[in-house]
């Protein structure tokens, strides 16, 4: 047997203070009727029309049925049963751009850190949804597959780095790629609703081919939301040497090298693919949107769990409750007529 509700047991405690009062209330009402009769020997006329027996009796129901009550707000469990239950959602994969050029300042603190910073809020604005983490820079990597868990996503976000992943450069094209293979492995391509790709990035892309991969996603059903992170006016791009900033990254001729928000480049992909392109901000006001388009995706069924369940028995102790206040209410304190005449 388990208690849903233990913490109502501590009142249990308070029972034998209650029994006290009560003798100490007894006590006070004997002394009380001894002063109104005149003494001990006139009072016991008065007593002889009381049962003490009934009133002992009385006072024990009422501290049964307290107890029972107790037992009953706690909510006694015992017995289990298996139930399935169907998880309906959304599959959504964050796509995320881990690229050098994600380092850059030009939104605060940088824009990779924007970009944890939104993923995190994201990930607390759609539970029960299934979330995929993929990123990309010179070469795409399924960093995690769909899972419900998103504190396990959040832990790997959260230890990415700029060029975390191999290669060098960006191939935005083959992250979208790696993204529908996330979405698609498990249900077959085109199969049922609810699917998006959340992507972060500057829009930087050194490998082209991103209208093949957009009509892919199109074709499948899957909706891409893009959020620019960074500025178009652009920033420098900081470089660690030895563990600390070392400056800023430079071309062959010796010049810093300055990355900018390509926002002509992310916006057609969107156009094309029925998804919304949002420029990446403090506030995430971006982010709230997002979240509510998500919602209104048409969820699918991930398939059905067994549950264990066990079953509520607060009936018992409450109708022992309720039969002991009822027997207390009906039993009265005075004597029969039949009794006092003996």
């Amino acid at each position: 047997m388990r208690f849903a509700r233990p913490e109502f047991l501590l009142a249990l405690l308070a029972l034998p203070a209650l029994a006290l009062a009560a003798l100490a209330a007894a006590r006070a009402r004997r002394r009380a009727l001894e002063r109104f009769a005149g003494g001990g020997a006139y009072a016991e006329r008065f007593r002889g029309q009381v049962g003490p027996h009934r009133r002992i009796v009385r006072s024990l129901l009422v501290g049964l049925s307290l107890a029972a009550a107790i037992l009953a707000a706690a909510r006694p469990q015992w017995g289990v049963h298996r139930e399935s239950v169907e998880s309906r959602g959304v599959d959504v994969v964050v796509l995320l751009d881990t690229s050098l050029s994600m380092a850059a300042e030009d939104i605060a603190p940088s824009r990779l850190a924007y970009a944890r910073h939104a993923i995190d809020s994201l990930l607390r604005k759609i539970p029960g949804n299934r979330v995929a983490l993929v990123t990309f820079a010179g070469r795409a990597n399924i960093v995690c597959p769909r899972t419900p868990d998103h504190g396990a996503i959040r832990l790997l976000v959260d230890a990415l780095e700029p060029e975390a992943t191999f290669g060098a450069g960006t191939a935005l094209a083959d992250g979208l790629r790696m993204a529908r293979r996330a979405l698609v492995d498990e249900r077959g391509e085109g199969a049922g609703p609810g699917r998006a790709i959340v992507l972060f990035t500057d829009g930087e892309d050194h490998e082209g081919g991103l209208d093949d991969a957009a009509a892919e996603l199109h074709r499948d059903g899957i909706i891409p939301f893009v959020v620019g992170c960074g500025s178009p006016r652009g920033a420098p791009i900081p470089v660690e040497e030895d563990g600390r900033r070392g400056g800023y990254k430079k071309d062959r001729a010796g010049r810093v090298v300055t990355t900018r928000l390509e926002e002509q480049v992310l916006e057609p992909l969107v156009l094309s693919t029925g998804g919304r392109y949002f420029r990446g901000t403090t506030t995430e006001v971006e982010i709230d949107e997002i979240a509510s388009a998500i919602q209104r995706l048409d969820a699918a069924a991930f398939g059905a769990t067994l549950r264990s369940r066990y079953e509520e028995r607060f009936q018992i102790p409450l109708v022992f409750a309720l039969a002991a206040l009822l027997a207390e209410t009906l039993l009265g304190d005075r004597r029969r007529i039949q009794e006092v005449a003996r």
